[in-house]
């Protein structure tokens, strides 16, 4: 596919957009950096759609969670599903001819094998989770081939053992710079209300939609002209177990989330990586209402940005009236507007790969 400088980016993407959308945040700042280097993506499941909204390009791989655990492949054999695997890999491999592979988190096991056994350079993103020992049993046998680690957050969060820490850098939040809108004039008779649950693909999210929908439906009778947007992720399922009957507007996808959350009185999420990274950019009142995840710990990093930030509250509760309540005072609250560096983990990262490609 020619003779260019090519970087391929896989993101794990099979419950929620965060990974995709880092790694897309390294591959437009490699394009600030240097226009002809190609930034592929090799991808799983749809949430390639916030690709093609980015202009990014994609090789679509089956899903590894389709032919190992789905009935669907079950009339192929153990062997022969992954042969399979192990031959589309290898095939977008060949035809790619990548200089640096860059993985996010937990790659398709079937194409990190055919990038380790065609010795191509690996760069890892690593960021903060539960328990740091289990990811990296998890990943073992490939930590050898990795050339780069980075770390999307402020120096020393983590702690590597030190055969990591070498080829570490922390780089700081990775997050995309939301697109600039004109300010919407503020009427506190009519706050702008905004549901995210990232990507929407987690089991168990539509029960967080359900709440915040209630909540939504008790905050009219305070507020009859209050508009709530309820963004549900290009990933969710459970259309049919959603509450929707409060007249929120719902969509299934918002490519410049940032942007959306920019234009809103106060944002009701979860407490995702990027979610909270993009909420602590631009100084929009939210709510965490943090879930429980098998890596991540949302609870947590909800708990210190309400810390460090004035702009976040903490919901642990699950009654929509008590949520409804939090939110009337919130929304009630002055708090001043600090502003925030634009953070350049992306950038920062992009120039780290960049030197790897000389």
């Amino acid at each position: 596919m020619g003779t260019g400088r090519t970087v391929l980016f896989h993101p794990l993407n099979h419950v929620g957009l965060g990974h995709i959308n880092r790694l897309a945040a390294i591959a437009l700042a490699l394009h600030e950096l240097d226009n002809s280097i190609r930034t592929p993506f090799v991808v799983e499941e749809s949430a390639h759609v916030l690709l093609d909204v980015l202009g990014l390009p994609y090789v679509p791989l089956p899903s590894g969670h389709a032919i190992n655990d789905s009935i669907a492949w079950a009339s192929w054999t153990e062997d022969e599903r992954s042969a399979l695997q192990k031959e589309i890999s290898q095939s977008v491999l060949r035809s790619i001819a990548p200089q640096l592979v860059v993985f996010d988190f937990l790659p398709n096991r079937s194409f990190a094998d055919a990038v380790v056994s065609r010795g191509i350079p690996i760069v890892l993103r690593m960021r903060e989770m539960r328990c740091l020992s289990a990811y990296l049993t998890a990943i073992s046998d490939l930590l050898t081939a990795v050339k780069l680690i980075v770390v999307p957050h402020p120096e020393g969060t983590i702690r590597l053992p030190e055969a990591l820490a070498t080829k570490s850098r922390f780089v700081g939040q990775i997050v995309r710079r939301p697109v600039p809108m004109s300010a919407l004039d503020t009427d506190p008779t009519a706050p702008r209300i905004v549901i995210s649950g990232g990507g929407g693909g987690y089991p168990g999210t539509v029960k967080f939609y359900n709440l915040a929908l209630k909540a939504i439906a008790d905050l009219r009778h305070r507020y009859p002209a209050l508009k709530s947007l309820l963004i549900v992720g290009p990933l969710f399922r459970d259309w049919s177990l959603l509450a929707a009957g409060d007249g929120s507007t719902i969509i299934p996808f918002e490519p410049d989330t940032a942007s959306t959350f920019a234009q809103a009185d106060l944002v009701i999420c979860q407490a995702g990586y990027n979610t909270v990274a993009e909420l602590e950019q631009l100084g929009t009142k939210a709510v965490l209402v943090p879930a429980e995840r098998q890596w991540d710990d949302q609870f947590a990093r909800a708990e210190r940005a309400m810390r460090e930030h004035d702009t976040f509250r903490v919901f642990r509760g699950n009654a929509p009236a008590d949520l409804a309540n939090v939110a009337v005072d919130f929304l009630g609250e002055h708090v001043a507007n600090t502003v925030i560096p634009m953070a350049s983990g992306g950038m920062n990262a992009a120039q780290l790969i960049c030197s790897l490609l000389k």
